[in-house]
């Protein structure tokens, strides 16, 4: 069973707008209204999932050697729903260089919210 996190404002709600802009102001998220593209482990055909406005991806960079053979990815993790955002837990998230962790530490400090 999975949950989410979400990042939230005591005292009102984040806007679209504010959110936008935080998202914008941090290196390594950017916003992300393209689908998620996938493969169904079922039946091995592609599925697309559209993502909703707000929602935020986040760059993954992997390994390497002295820059040879280092990778980066944009995944799609951190989702905008009416005034508050979310995303879900995983077992990585523990780890505090986790990029999911870090770039929703720096949205909720950005926005002045919260964590829960």
């Amino acid at each position: 069973m999975s949950y989410s996190i979400y990042i939230e404002k005591d005292n009102g709600a984040i806007t679209i707008e504010e959110w936008k802009q935080a998202v914008s102001a941090i290196k390594g998220i950017r916003l992300n209204s393209e689908p998620t593209e996938g493969i169904n482990p079922f039946t091995n055909k592609r599925i697309s999932i559209s993502n909703s406005e707000g929602s935020a991806a986040v760059l993954f960079k992997s390994g390497g050697f002295l820059g040879f053979g280092s990778t980066e990815e944009w995944v799609t993790a951190i989702h905008f729903h009416k005034d508050h955002a979310y995303f879900r837990v995983t077992e990585e998230i523990e780890n505090k260089n986790n990029p999911v962790r870090k770039a929703a530490s720096k949205l909720a400090k950005l926005l002045k919210a919260k964590i829960r």
